[in-house]
């Protein structure tokens, strides 16, 4: 019985390690904003004469009338998953956001094509990290 009790210990320390370390580096859940009407149609205008990638798409979109508007920073890690031939979820991580109480950001928006070839934001999810929070989370910070 107590050669059982260190090997079962460590592997529960093992465990909760590992889920502080997951917590730290990886939302475990989203949040929906509200979509944004104003944001869709500025995106929807700049695809009437090109074709435009859903990465630009979808970071137009979140940062429609922002800082960022013009010129997304360097530091933004953007990528992007095909769901199917007409939907795309590109992911938006800001690792260093200049925010008082949000330190980064994970944005999901996820992008749907029309019978026209224009690309249509559908649904943003989020997560943050801020002051007052443990790891990721949807709550607000403090």
């Amino acid at each position: 019985m107590k050669r059982k009790l260190p090997w079962t210990l460590g592997l529960f320390i093992g465990l909760v390690v590992a889920f502080v370390a997951l917590k730290l580096t990886v939302p475990f859940s989203y949040a929906e904003a509200e979509l944004r009407s104003a944001a869709i149609e500025f995106v929807v205008g700049l695809q009437g004469s090109a074709e435009v990638d859903p990465k630009e798409c979808a970071t137009r979109y979140l940062y429609f009338k922002t800082d960022y508007h013009d010129e997304t920073p360097s530091h933004i890690r953007i990528r992007a998953k095909e769901l199917s031939e007409s939907r795309v979820r590109v992911t938006l991580h800001d690792p260093s956001c200049r925010d008082d109480s949000i330190h980064s950001s994970i944005s999901r928006i996820h992008l749907q094509r029309n019978d026209d070839g224009i690309w249509l934001a559908t649904r943003h999810e989020w997560s943050h990290t801020g002051r007052g929070k443990f790891g990721w989370t949807t709550e607000p910070t403090n």
